[in-house]
Protein backbone atom coordinates (compact mmCIF):
# COMPACT_ATOMS: atom_id res chain seq x y z
CA UNK A 1 0.00 0.00 0.00
CA UNK A 2 1.23 3.53 -1.04
CA UNK A 3 0.96 4.31 3.36
CA UNK A 4 3.00 1.51 4.06
CA UNK A 5 5.32 2.80 1.45
CA UNK A 6 5.85 6.36 2.59
CA UNK A 7 6.17 5.04 6.56
CA UNK A 8 9.02 2.90 5.37
CA UNK A 9 10.45 6.33 3.58
CA UNK A 10 9.99 5.90 0.01
CA UNK A 11 11.50 8.31 -2.01
CA UNK A 12 9.29 11.39 -3.78
CA UNK A 13 10.34 9.57 -7.25
CA UNK A 14 8.81 6.27 -5.89
CA UNK A 15 5.77 7.88 -4.67
CA UNK A 16 5.14 9.76 -7.99
CA UNK A 17 5.23 6.35 -10.03
CA UNK A 18 3.51 3.80 -7.35
CA UNK A 19 0.29 6.49 -6.81
CA UNK A 20 -2.75 5.57 -4.62
CA UNK A 21 -4.78 3.28 -6.04
CA UNK A 22 -8.78 4.60 -6.56
CA UNK A 23 -11.86 2.85 -6.71
CA UNK A 24 -12.10 3.26 -10.85
CA UNK A 25 -8.50 1.71 -11.20
CA UNK A 26 -9.59 -1.46 -9.94
CA UNK A 27 -13.01 -1.67 -11.82
CA UNK A 28 -12.98 -4.24 -15.00
CA UNK A 29 -12.03 -2.74 -17.90
CA UNK A 30 -15.28 -2.96 -20.62
CA UNK A 31 -12.65 -4.21 -23.15
CA UNK A 32 -12.82 -7.23 -21.29
CA UNK A 33 -16.14 -7.61 -20.70
CA UNK A 34 -17.97 -6.58 -23.55
CA UNK A 35 -15.49 -7.19 -26.28
CA UNK A 36 -17.73 -5.70 -29.44
CA UNK A 37 -18.76 -2.15 -28.00
CA UNK A 38 -18.68 0.64 -29.71
CA UNK A 39 -15.74 3.08 -28.65
CA UNK A 40 -13.71 1.08 -26.50
CA UNK A 41 -10.65 2.74 -28.28
CA UNK A 42 -11.32 5.75 -26.21
CA UNK A 43 -10.74 3.65 -23.04
CA UNK A 44 -7.59 4.24 -21.26
CA UNK A 45 -5.31 1.71 -18.65
CA UNK A 46 -5.32 2.30 -15.44
CA UNK A 47 -1.94 4.01 -14.30
CA UNK A 48 -0.04 0.25 -12.86
CA UNK A 49 -0.53 -1.18 -16.31
CA UNK A 50 1.61 2.22 -17.74
CA UNK A 51 3.98 2.08 -15.51
CA UNK A 52 6.95 0.00 -16.96
CA UNK A 53 6.42 2.65 -20.12
CA UNK A 54 7.10 5.24 -18.06
CA UNK A 55 10.47 3.74 -16.77
CA UNK A 56 11.62 1.14 -19.96
CA UNK A 57 9.54 1.12 -22.76
CA UNK A 58 11.44 -2.39 -24.41
CA UNK A 59 9.95 -4.11 -21.52
CA UNK A 60 6.61 -2.31 -22.26
CA UNK A 61 6.84 -3.19 -26.34
CA UNK A 62 5.31 -6.09 -25.79
CA UNK A 63 1.75 -4.73 -24.79
CA UNK A 64 1.79 -3.00 -27.64
CA UNK A 65 2.31 -5.94 -29.73
CA UNK A 66 -0.69 -7.84 -27.78
CA UNK A 67 -3.13 -4.72 -28.23
CA UNK A 68 -2.06 -5.12 -31.82
CA UNK A 69 -2.61 -8.57 -32.11
CA UNK A 70 -6.11 -8.07 -30.07
CA UNK A 71 -7.28 -5.78 -32.89
CA UNK A 72 -6.08 -7.63 -35.74
CA UNK A 73 -7.57 -10.90 -34.00
CA UNK A 74 -10.80 -8.45 -34.21
CA UNK A 75 -10.77 -7.23 -37.27
CA UNK A 76 -10.45 -10.71 -38.44
CA UNK A 77 -13.97 -11.60 -36.83
CA UNK A 78 -16.08 -9.05 -38.17
CA UNK A 79 -14.49 -9.32 -41.54
CA UNK A 80 -15.77 -13.07 -41.01
CA UNK A 81 -18.76 -11.88 -39.47
CA UNK A 82 -19.58 -9.13 -42.43
CA UNK A 83 -19.39 -12.00 -44.66
CA UNK A 84 -21.53 -14.42 -43.21
CA UNK A 85 -24.11 -11.32 -42.92
CA UNK A 86 -24.07 -11.10 -46.72
CA UNK A 87 -23.89 -14.55 -47.15
CA UNK A 88 -27.40 -15.02 -45.35
CA UNK A 89 -28.48 -11.84 -47.18
CA UNK A 90 -28.53 -14.32 -50.26
CA UNK A 91 -29.91 -17.48 -48.37
CA UNK A 92 -32.63 -15.51 -47.38
CA UNK A 93 -33.72 -13.84 -50.85
CA UNK A 94 -33.13 -17.71 -52.20
CA UNK A 95 -35.75 -19.23 -49.38
CA UNK A 96 -37.82 -16.54 -50.14
CA UNK A 97 -37.81 -17.63 -53.87
CA UNK A 98 -38.16 -21.47 -53.02
CA UNK A 99 -41.20 -20.94 -51.58
CA UNK A 100 -42.53 -18.97 -54.02
CA UNK A 101 -41.57 -21.86 -56.56
CA UNK A 102 -43.66 -24.26 -53.78
CA UNK A 103 -46.36 -22.55 -53.73
CA UNK A 104 -46.45 -21.57 -57.26
CA UNK A 105 -46.65 -25.59 -57.97
CA UNK A 106 -49.14 -26.08 -55.51
CA UNK A 107 -51.11 -24.01 -57.30
CA UNK A 108 -50.83 -25.33 -60.94
CA UNK A 109 -51.47 -28.87 -59.65
CA UNK A 110 -54.32 -27.43 -57.43
CA UNK A 111 -57.63 -29.12 -58.48
CA UNK A 112 -60.40 -26.84 -56.20
CA UNK A 113 -60.76 -23.04 -57.21
CA UNK A 114 -60.16 -22.45 -52.96
CA UNK A 115 -56.75 -24.66 -53.24
CA UNK A 116 -55.32 -22.68 -55.81
CA UNK A 117 -56.69 -18.99 -55.05
CA UNK A 118 -54.95 -19.78 -51.11
CA UNK A 119 -51.64 -21.08 -53.25
CA UNK A 120 -51.87 -18.36 -55.48
CA UNK A 121 -51.81 -16.02 -52.30
CA UNK A 122 -49.10 -17.58 -50.63
CA UNK A 123 -46.82 -17.67 -53.61
CA UNK A 124 -47.74 -14.08 -54.49
CA UNK A 125 -46.48 -13.37 -50.52
CA UNK A 126 -43.39 -15.20 -50.91
CA UNK A 127 -42.47 -13.50 -54.30
CA UNK A 128 -42.83 -10.20 -52.37
CA UNK A 129 -40.71 -10.99 -49.40
CA UNK A 130 -38.46 -11.64 -52.35
CA UNK A 131 -38.61 -8.63 -54.06
CA UNK A 132 -38.17 -6.57 -50.29
CA UNK A 133 -35.43 -8.52 -49.50
CA UNK A 134 -33.66 -8.32 -53.10
CA UNK A 135 -34.58 -3.99 -52.23
CA UNK A 136 -33.31 -3.89 -49.40
CA UNK A 137 -30.44 -5.98 -49.82
CA UNK A 138 -28.86 -4.54 -52.97
CA UNK A 139 -25.68 -3.13 -52.88
CA UNK A 140 -25.10 -4.81 -49.67
CA UNK A 141 -24.39 -8.74 -50.78
CA UNK A 142 -21.44 -10.12 -51.81
CA UNK A 143 -23.29 -13.49 -54.04
CA UNK A 144 -25.88 -12.39 -56.93
CA UNK A 145 -28.65 -14.48 -57.44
Amino acid sequence: SRAAMQRLGADSDTLTLYQSLKAEDLAVSKEVTEENRHGQGSDRLAWFWRINSAVNSQKSEWMYEFNWLKAKAQYDRWSEELKLVQHEMCWTVWWFQNQESKWQARADESIKNGHSAYAEKQAFMWAEFAAEGTKSFQGKWSITS
